[in-house]
């Protein structure tokens, strides 16, 4: 990469700073969404994430989904929250 590229990203970069964009996303959030809805589909589950953020963050239920399902993905969120909240 030339100077003059290299100038052209440190400038975009600075400006992305100064916008606060990586502010406006929980990154942890979403991956500890992502993870979960991953990882209750190896065992069955077919809640997607969108469904998973609504029945996270909102207490919505999808009428696609199983109360199985979805118990599954609330019961391993509440165990990863447990487990960063107590440290173990």
């Amino acid at each position: 990469m030339n100077q003059e590229n290299k100038d052209i990203l440190k400038g975009l970069i600075e400006k992305h700073k100064e916008l606060g964009i990586s502010d406006q996303i929980d990154y942890e959030k979403f991956y500890l969404y992502s993870l979960i809805t991953h990882s209750t589909a190896i065992e069955g589950s077919t809640v997607t994430e969108v469904e998973a953020q609504l029945l996270f963050d909102e207490g919505i239920t999808s009428s696609k989904r199983t109360m199985m399902e979805q118990m599954m993905n609330l019961d391993l969120k509440d165990a990863y929250e447990y487990r960063r909240r107590s440290g173990r």
